[in-house]
């Protein structure tokens, strides 16, 4: 058998999957941070599920109003979560259309009473002024109710992850970034990953109406995960227009509810910015969102099949890249073996597209990381 058939066999035997019963995944596509008029969004329920089934064509939706609700006293009414949860119900069909009940607490510097001068403070709780950023929060089941960012039991990431981990749920961090409003977005405990399971991924620099603006949300999670945290990555519209698309893709075993929340529990998910990238990424055969053991260099295998021609295919290692593929085509299919590896490491994968949309920002994909330790033989 010649070189090139052997690579060709290798690359295709890692892709199959060695992970036992990965075979039984199916890749859904879905939005999880959608907004409607029961907050600060265009469109009834109604509206915005038939939007997501009926237009944009998406496997599931995750409903994700602000806590605050829609008017005084700035709280979402039990009545409004009753609803959505209601809703989400009468529109699921397991198997064709999965919709998720969900929130978004929205923390704001305002509810702390040392605020600069000038600012608003709505004097909540006391001290200096947190910057926790928005999180989703989302339930596999009915909850009596949410558990808001306004409420003293559950003010901080700690305090709310504490109490979504007792109902079953999950949480999702939003919109990172290196700016201010997003300085402690990511301080919670360690023990937190496991139900603060993914974030929102974002490029570091996006376009709007001919104006560049440096958000840092790749770089901002990059951080994150070398610090030590543990994320996957989703991606959200967070539309307010009643528009909702396929932002993430979720490997799941059957179109239902249990089964998406189990993947995005264990962060077999990809993130996408416009178009519908299929990214498919391993190490030693394992899926992303894993926590491996090898026992020699690492083997990443990467396929990817794009809407247009792929511009770069990049492997992130540690929130450096470590190498470059540029196909020039809308597929590519490839391995790496790893030398270089030195025991511990966190890999994920990157990919723009050479399209964009109106603003001139390219279309992309990112997998959730595989996280990766050597046992000690054979590894540098």
């Amino acid at each position: 058998m010649s070189t090139a058939a052997v690579h060709c066999l290798a690359v295709a035997l890692l892709l199959v999957g060695v992970s036992p019963g990965f075979a039984a995944y199916h890749r859904y596509w879905g939005d999880v941070h959608v907004h409607t008029n029961l907050s600060d969004g265009k469109g009834s329920l109604d509206d915005v599920l038939t939007y997501a089934r009926d237009v944009a064509h998406l496997d599931f939706v995750i409903v994700t109003d602000h806590d605050f609700g829609n008017g005084g006293p700035w709280r979402m009414p039990k009545a409004d979560w009753e609803r959505v949860q209601q809703k989400v119900e009468e529109y699921t069909v397991p198997g064709k259309f999965v919709a998720i009940a969900g929130y978004e607490w929205t923390s704001q510097p305002k509810y702390w009473s040392e605020v600069g001068p000038g600012e608003p403070s709505e004097r909540l709780f006391p001290g200096p002024p947190r910057f926790y950023n928005h999180k989703n929060v989302y339930f596999p089941a009915p909850v009596p109710y949410l558990f808001n960012a306004k409420d003293q039991a559950t003010q901080t990431p700690d305090l709310l992850a504490q109490a979504v981990r007792a109902a079953g749920g999950l949480i999702q961090n939003n919109h990172p970034t290196t700016g201010p409003d997003g300085h402690d977005q990511f301080d919670y405990a360690r023990s937190c990953d496991a139900v603060i399971a993914n974030t929102e991924m974002l490029p570091d620099v996006m376009f709007y109406q001919g104006k560049r603006y440096v958000i840092g949300g790749e770089r901002a999670v990059c951080d994150f995960l070398r610090r030590g945290g543990k994320t996957g990555f989703v991606g959200g519209t967070d539309t307010h227009d009643l528009k909702p698309a396929a932002r993430t893709a979720v490997y799941a075993t059957a179109l239902t509810r249990p089964a998406l929340f189990e993947a995005l529990r264990h962060r077999r998910n990809c993130a996408v910015s416009q178009a519908r990238i299929a990214l498919d990424f391993r190490v030693d055969g394992r899926h992303m969102g894993e926590e491996i053991t090898v026992e020699g260099p690492p083997t990443i295998a990467v396929d990817v099949t794009g809407t247009d021609t792929l511009r770069e295919v990049a492997l992130v290692r540690d929130g450096r890249v470590l190498l470059t593929e540029t196909p020039s085509a809308s597929h590519v299919r490839f391995t790496h073996v790893d030398g270089s590896f030195r025991g511990h490491a966190c890999y994920y994968v990157r990919v723009t597209q050479a399209d964009a949309d109106a603003n001139g920002n390219p279309s992309r994909a990112w997998s959730s990381p595989i996280w990766v330790s050597g046992n000690g033989e054979g590894v540098r």
